[in-house]
């Protein structure tokens, strides 16, 4: 994969996750929180069994997690992507090491919390971030 078609892949899966964010830090407002309703109980398996309201915790956690989520699409387009692109290899290491790091404990945890469904939808974003970080290939004869 060139760096071109890495960057532009990684730009669209930080776009992808701005989108997952948004729904999700609905989930404190009461009047608009339906979208991040069905976005959680969508996301821990089977659907159509959530609760009516979201509990106070679950509406201060998705905050926080949304806020995240959005604060690391933000890095990806303006650290992550601009550094495939220079061929920095040392921020695309560290990124593939920070998304390790979520992974594993996000996945612990979820497995631990009793939600496996949460560990198929990380990895599914894990895959989507890992292709273009892995896959990139720069040009050696300018080293």
């Amino acid at each position: 994969m060139t760096p071109k078609t890495a960057a532009t892949t990684t730009k669209y899966v930080a776009y992808g996750f701005i989108a997952f964010a948004i729904i999700w830090g609905l989930a404190p407002y009461q009047g608009v929180s339906e979208p991040a309703r069905l976005l959680l109980d969508l996301l821990d398996w089977p659907f159509g069994d959530a609760a009516p309201e979201l509990t106070r915790s679950e509406m201060w956690l998705s905050s926080i997690g949304a806020g995240l989520t959005f604060a690391i699409s933000i890095m990806l387009l303006g650290i992550v992507v601009p550094a495939i692109e220079k061929g920095d290899r040392k921020t695309i290491r560290t990124t593939l090491w920070a998304f390790i790091a979520w992974f594993v404990v996000d996945g612990a945890g979820s497995a631990a919390a009793g939600v496996p469904s949460n560990v198929f939808f990380n990895s599914i974003l894990f895959v989507a971030i890992l292709i273009p970080l892995l896959m990139v290939r720069f040009d050696t004869t300018r080293e």
